[in-house]
């Protein structure tokens, strides 16, 4: 099995065996629940024989005998991409990256994660040895020599398979660190927003606190000449640069993930003085660690919230594309992908206010300390 998919940040579980034991009708049970749950599930078959998808003198099969390197072929309501080997890599890991999970019947001898089908007479299709088995499905009969540790299913079990399978998914959620964004030009505030404070603590000492209660470890995101005194030594919170200079939250994100491609992110900035800790817990129970993150959809199309949410590992891939055409909206490029949205209730909305001007710090000032003196 090639080694790159070593690589994909969207899990994947392969489905081995010998031909015809019930593979496909299997899958296609399988991809029939994860539709009806709204999880985009892809499906990858390994042909051990050379396949067609394009017959003699068709006009893409003309093409290709003419030397082209890729040929695409669409139609209303779907279209096919046929290359060589050297186009393989990154156009199927492009493809199926777009996913939630991937369901790949075949490689029966890959190292990676399986689920392998038993013959007829319950014997394994493959040494039982080979590294990677899961769990096993029989027809009915199951040798005695099996492994009794293997879980067990008959291959009409379609509702337990989808369980087990869904639950395997659910274990490749990656670890979820977290990151104040502090690094913004506060030109309009007269002072840095890192600094404001309210009721004696400043917001970048309190969401660092606040992020701690979530992730297993949280940074500051910050541009390199930013001066914080003594204030970052007191959060805890190990201090990035940005790598990506005038891009905003967009390029701070950008480093963040570069730096650690293999966690989530729970990120926040230090401007927003009524997020609290049931804002970050809502989002964090609502968590979809298949999906390229999970935000707040705001009410009344007010479109949704790019600084309380979380980005998963497998969106490093569609922000860094955002990045080459000049796209630093976090919101515009969270719209255009599969995000868990979860939806701000009515009486929340000032939660996600921002501090912009001497005035609104003023009165957020004095709104959060009239909140103390009511607790």
């Amino acid at each position: 099995m090639d080694r790159y998919w070593e690589q994909f940040k969207t899990p994947f579980l392969c489905f081995a065996g010998y031909s015809g034991v019930g593979k496909t009708t299997l899958l296609e049970g399988l991809i029939e629940r994860f539709q009806a749950d709204q999880i985009r599930v892809g499906y990858y078959k390994h042909d051990a024989h050379r396949f067609t998808m394009d017959k003699e003198g068709k006009d893409t099969c003309r093409a290709s005998q003419a030397g082209a390197g890729i040929i695409t072929i669409n139609d209303p309501s779907h279209f096919a991409v046929i290359g060589g080997e050297e186009w393989k890599k990154r156009t199927i890991t492009h493809a199926l990256e777009q996913c939630d999970c991937i369901l790949i019947e075949g490689y029966k001898l890959s190292p990676f994660d399986k689920v392998v089908f038993l013959d007829a007479e319950g014997k394994l299709p493959i040494p039982a040895s080979t590294p990677g088995i899961n769990a096993v499905i029989h027809q009915g009969i199951v040798a005695d020599s099996l492994d009794a540790s293997w879980p067990r299913f008959h291959r009409d079990q379609i509702g337990d398979i989808y369980e087990f399978v869904k639950m395997h998914f659910s274990r490749a959620s990656k670890p979820l660190y977290g990151a104040v964004f502090v690094g913004g030009q506060s030109r309009r505030t007269g002072q840095p927003k890192f600094s404001l404070s309210y009721n004696g603590l400043s917001e970048t000492e309190r969401m660092t606190e606040v992020l701690h209660r979530f992730c297993e470890k949280v940074y500051l995101s910050s541009r390199a000449d930013l001066e914080m005194g003594g204030l970052a030594k007191t959060t805890g919170a190990e201090r990035i640069d940005d790598t990506h200079i005038g891009l905003g939250p967009v390029g701070g994100l950008a480093t963040l993930m570069a730096s650690q491609p293999d966690k989530a992110w729970l990120i926040t900035a230090c401007d927003m003085p009524f997020l609290g800790e049931k804002n970050f817990k809502s989002i964090v129970e609502a968590r979809d660690a298949l999906r390229y993150g999970t935000c707040f959809l705001k009410k009344g199309g007010l479109g949704f919230e790019p600084m309380c949410a979380i980005y998963e590992p497998k969106f490093i891939i569609p922000l860094f594309e955002a990045m080459s055409r000049g796209e630093l909206s976090l919101s515009r490029i969270i719209a255009d992908l599969p995000f868990k949205r979860v939806t701000v209730p009515e009486g929340e909305r000032t939660s996600f206010m921002n501090i912009n001007t001497p005035e609104e710090y003023q009165v957020a000032r004095a709104k959060r300390e009239q909140e103390q003196k009511s607790a």
